[in-house]
């Protein structure tokens, strides 16, 4: 059923730069790439747009009603522009994969089209999608000639509808340019703006130290020699989500996630009377991956080190660290040391226990970090 037609903004905000992948891995890191990137445009959104769907690497954003004023539109498309690049240069500078989707990210590229028109919305059962020609303009004009890789488009009829289009030349961060495209469906007249001046507003991503200030103490180490090879046991250890199945004492589910790969400042919550814990510090030598899980209160660090014994066998160390502080240092050995060792035995059991059931199985665990092309780049 489709209902009348109404004046209705369409705004497209496009990702593009995935082109070629070689393996699961990285498709796989590609997808939550792009869905972070696509969760940082939906966050930026402040001028009440709807989403009528998310294709692919696009967002097909509307607003019914009278058009925005060019202020509204120049600042959501900075706004939304700022941020995504911002995403990218964090994860530039904190990701610790070196396959080909994340070596990469650093090339996606956006893109902004924004039209103007009489929309309808076509319901079918609980289904409504936006219906009408100019939908069909506003992604024709997604494929057009204009030289640059990132820009933000605007139509004549949207021009038309803005009252304060006049002001953009300006409000806007560089010179308005005017071409037209010829579609299927016709001329299509527009003007655009690069948005490559806009790099020089997105800041560098802060310094973070994760590890716990002042003296530290070590209080526990724990070690287990495991039947797998080194790097199935890092992919193993580094998929937060999968430590619910394998660490003993663990919540059903895995919470507090703030990233679908895991990089610098990842945080995880795994345990029913744990905090939250940040992963940082990862070191990669040919025979030796350690890294650091640090809870948020930044009092208590466990340092992982992974040593290849051979193609077949890796010995993991455990090593926990505290603030340094005699008393409770004292308590922890009194009261909690003995049952924790209990636990991380357990959990190296478990640990052991699945990656043989792979290894038996002929499978790979389903999550990969692909260190093996350098340096996890927080190790530079």
């Amino acid at each position: 059923m489709n209902t009348a037609t109404q004046p209705t903004l369409i705004f497209i905000p496009d990702i593009s730069g995935f082109t070629h992948f070689v393996s699961n891995t990285e498709i796989t890191h590609s997808r939550h790439i792009i869905e972070e990137l696509l969760e940082t445009l939906l966050e930026a959104n402040e001028i009440g747009l709807e989403v009528s769907e998310i294709e692919g690497d696009a967002i097909l954003f509307y607003r019914f009603g009278q058009a925005p004023t060019a202020a509204e539109l120049l600042a959501q498309v900075q706004k939304m522009f700022v941020r995504f690049h911002a995403h990218l240069k964090k994860y530039e500078t904190h990701r610790i994969c070196h396959c080909g989707a994340c070596r990469t990210a650093h090339d996606l590229t956006l893109k902004f089209i924004a039209h103007y028109g009489d929309i309808a919305q076509n319901k079918i059962k609980e289904y409504t999608k936006l219906f009408g020609k100019d939908v069909i303009v506003a992604h024709r004009l997604l494929k057009n000639d204009i030289e640059h890789h990132e820009y933000a488009l605007f139509t004549d009829p949207l021009v038309k509808a803005c009252s304060t289009w006049v002001e953009v030349p300006e409000a806007a961060w560089t010179g308005v340019q005017r071409s037209e495209q010829e579609y299927d469906s016709g001329p299509v007249k527009y003007c655009y703006l690069a948005l490559a001046p806009l790099m020089d507003r997105v800041p560098d991503p802060a310094p973070e130290d994760y590890r716990i200030p002042g003296v530290t103490a070590q209080i526990l180490q724990s070690e287990a020699l495991i039947g797998a090879p080194m790097k199935m046991v890092f992919d193993v250890i580094s998929d937060l989500p999968w430590r619910a199945k394998w660490i003993a004492g663990s919540d059903p589910e895995v919470t507090s996630l703030n990233h679908a790969i895991l990089q610098e400042g990842s945080t995880h919550k795994c345990l029913a009377n744990g905090s939250v814990t940040v992963s940082h510090d990862f070191h990669r030598q040919p025979d030796s991956i350690s890294f650091s899980e640090t809870n948020q209160e930044r009092n208590f660090t466990v340092i992982y080190t992974l040593y290849r014994i051979n193609s077949l066998k890796t010995r993991v160390v455990a090593r926990a660290f505290m603030k340094h502080n005699p008393v409770r240092k004292l308590v922890f050995r009194l009261f909690v040391k003995k049952k924790l060792l209990k636990a991380y035995a357990e959990t190296m059991a478990n640990l052991s226990g699945y990656c043989q059931s792979l290894i038996q199985a002929g499978k790979l665990h389903q999550y990969a970090i692909e260190t093996e092309n350098g340096e996890p780049a927080a190790a530079r």
